[in-house]
């Protein structure tokens, strides 16, 4: 018997086709394929309603034809010394400050630049972070009524 030739398929990650054979892979097989490292990178599973579900690296995968994946790498930044990690790399100022365990209503939001002055941000702002960010909080001073 003649072994049988495994059916090509194509899987999109990140926007960009690739053409594979084997129909079943570990995640971090399919980063690399990506030209992604999966020391720092994870990646989603795309569905149809645009939800991504993150899967495991060393998680085997049940390829489809035409399956769907993003790669997304977390940022990590600092809220008044804490430590934080997210794949969302754009915030609203107060949800950083919620994060921070820290109502909005009662403080502001500023990052911390390299040259030392601060970037202080509205609590509707959106905030775009990037790895290494430094963020601080500081209570609101009210004005004499």
């Amino acid at each position: 018997m003649a072994p049988s030739t495994p059916t090509p398929l194509q899987v999109v990650i990140d926007d960009k086709t690739f053409t594979v054979h084997d129909e079943d892979q570990e995640a971090s097989a399919l980063l690399r394929l990506a030209g992604r490292d999966p020391k720092t990178f994870d990646l989603f599973l795309v569905k149809k309603n645009g939800v991504e579900d993150r899967i495991g690296d060393g998680q085997i995968v049940n390829l489809k034809d035409g399956a769907r994946f993003a790669s997304r790498e977390k940022v990590r930044f600092t809220i008044d010394g804490e430590s934080h990690s997210s794949y969302d790399d754009d915030q609203s100022a107060a949800a950083l400050l919620r994060l921070a365990g820290v109502d909005p209503a009662s403080y502001d939001l500023a990052r911390i630049r390299p040259s030392g002055d601060t970037e202080l941000f509205r609590d509707d702002q959106l905030v775009k972070i990037k790895s290494g960010d430094e963020f601080v909080t500081a209570k609101h001073v009210g004005g004499v009524a």
